[in-house]
């Protein structure tokens, strides 16, 4: 199975077609040439925690809010038992989030508010990846905790039309 470190090698529903043409002579049995095709479908899918955007997480408040089930089965699992301390504090713990579409890398603070009972990336995520990457209600963006980077890893999956 693929490691999250390979994660940049596979991406997620990629389409790999691969066409090959045998041209020649009919064969003595009488058949024609063939053309044969392929299709590989690549299915590993880094992106467990997948997000339509709504009007509240590109609004003034400036964080993505990430429901509380997905953060514990797919990110604080991975975390260090001082990073989990941090982000449920309160007070958050000071992550870098690597956008995968455009190689850059952002410090944000990821924290849990038990006021929601949510999770949410906060501290410039408006400017970072809002405004920068121009994002919209939504659209659908994935996420994933790399525990031997010590980072997020985020994608634009799907822009609305």
């Amino acid at each position: 199975m693929a490691s999250l470190t390979n994660a940049e090698s596979l991406i997620a529903e990629k389409k790999a077609k691969c066409k090959r043409t045998q041209k020649g002579k009919k064969e003595a049995s009488g058949c024609d040439a063939e053309e044969v095709s392929t299709e590989l479908t690549l299915v590993f899918d880094p992106y467990k925690v997948k997000k339509r955007l709504t009007q509240s997480d590109l609004g003034h408040l400036s964080r993505l809010l990430i429901g509380r089930d997905l953060v514990k089965s797919h990110f604080l699992r991975w975390m260090s038992e001082e990073t989990v301390r941090q982000v449920e504090s309160g007070k958050g713990a000071d992550v870098i989030v690597r956008d995968m579409d455009t190689g850059s890398e952002h410090r944000l603070v990821f924290v849990f508010w038990a006021s929601s009972g949510c999770y949410a990336l906060k501290g410039g995520w408006i400017k970072e990846f809002v405004k920068r990457r121009a994002l919209e209600v939504g659209d659908e963006v994935g996420i994933y905790w790399d525990p031997s980077e010590r980072k997020f890893h985020f994608s634009l999956l799907h822009m609305v039309d």
